[in-house]
Parts: structure tokens; sequence; C-alpha cells
């Protein structure tokens, strides 16, 4: 917020229910009561959201819709409610997003295309969130192309050249990204338990391998090449 930044949610805001927890949460035909308790469950884990992002309203480009969330009695997702109250359209599953540039007193306008998804299935590697982007840039065209679900913090840049429309023509290049942003989840505590019985979360369950916490910044620059306009794209892990 200090440099100005506009933010964008991935998904998975609150750690409150998978999609098979809410499957069997419908199928036990639960009476209104404990629909009303789970309710005002789901409305203090959005209350804890709200409170750590306490002063970005505005400043979100927009929310998608995650596999960890509660639904509401009233039809509402803790996913929308919480784009609702931070000022931001709910992206749903996935979605483009352009981010325009203009400069002063000026009528010409650079766009920057974002490309983005929660993220499905899962991987092992480092490298797997970026093999699915590696396929996914064959089918849509985009600068950014941005996925969560893996907590992996990875990126890498993807080269493209082109021939430039002005004469006298050059050989152009636009450097486009692939990144998984990252995650918040803790998959190894040291002394976890549950009740006095020493246990582990699924990724120690699992086996699976820790990850680098927190997300990642992206800053994009217009900048002139060959007399035309161009974008300067950098990611910090």
């Amino acid at each position: 917020m200090e440099n100005d930044a506009y933010l964008l949610g991935m998904g998975d805001y609150v750690d409150v229910a998978s999609p098979s927890n809410r499957a069997r949460i419908k199928a036990a035909d639960l009476y209104d009561g404990v629909l009303g308790a789970l309710d005002e469950i789901g409305e203090q884990y959005v209350e804890k959201f709200l409170r750590l992002t306490k002063g970005t309203h505005g400043r979100w480009l927009g929310f998608l819709g995650g596999h960890h969330y509660h639904d509401f009695g009233d039809g509402t997702t803790s996913d929308t409610r919480i784009a609702e109250a931070l000022g931001a359209p709910y992206l749903g599953s996935c979605a483009f997003l352009r981010v325009k540039f203009s400069r002063p007193n000026s009528a010409r306008r650079l766009a920057c295309t974002i490309w983005c998804h929660h993220g499905a299935g899962g991987g092992v590697r480092v490298s797997s969130p970026l093999n699915k982007l590696d396929n996914i840039m064959r089918c849509f065209d985009a600068d950014i192309y941005l996925i969560g679900h893996q907590h992996k913090k990875v990126a890498a840049p993807m080269q493209q050249l082109y021939m430039t429309k002005k004469e006298p023509h050059h050989l152009g290049y636009h450097t486009k990204f692939i990144a998984c942003t990252g995650g918040y989840l803790r998959g190894y505590l040291q002394g976890s338990k549950v009740g006095n019985i020493p246990t582990g979360s699924y990724v120690e369950k699992w086996m699976l391998p820790p990850t680098a916490l927190g997300g990642i910044k992206i800053h994009i620059e217009p900048k002139m090449r060959h007399r035309e306009t161009d974008l300067k794209i950098e990611v910090t892990l």
C-alpha cells in the first residue's frame, strides 16, 4: 500500500470448508439452527479477513473464487461477501483483466492484459503450476498469466518475438510472465496438536514439501522500443 499497489484476490481467503466438506454438510440435512450457527462462524472468518486487509478498500482489481469458502443460507459465499465489502468485483473461477496506463494530457493508452485462475489440481514439483500455465498460453492471449491454489511462489518470463508494424521494420520482442502467486498456509508446525495428541497438518500427513510463504509482486511499466510502446514486466518473489 505504501507503493500505491493494486491487489488481486486469487481465492481461498478463509480455510473454512473444502468442496467435500460442503457436500457433506448439504447431505447431512441439518436443522436450521445448526446451519445458522455455521453461518455465524463463517461471518467470523470473513470479519477476520477484513480486519487483516483493513485500509485496502478500493485497491482490489477483483476476487477470484477458490475451493475453500463458506456457503451462507442467503446464497452468498464468504468469497462474494469479501469482494463486496472491499469494493471489488467477484470474478468467479477465471477472468481476463485489463489494466490501462495513460500519460497526463495524452489520449494514448497502453493496456496490460492479465489472465487469472484460482487453479486446479496439484503437483509436488515446484514447476508444476508453470507447466499448467505453459499450456494455457497456447489458448489465451495475455501479458501475464496467474494461478494460485498450489501455494507455490514461482514465476518465469516467456519471450515472444515479432516484427514491428512501423517502417523501417525491426525484430521486436515482448516478454510475458507466468506465475503461481503463493500462499500463507504453514504446512509444518513444531509441536502441532489436536487436543493433547501430536498431529500434523494435511501437508505433513501427505508428505508434501513445504513452500515459501507469502505472495508475489508484479511491476508493470510502459516503455518505448523501436518507436513502439511496450510493457516492461518484472516479478518479485
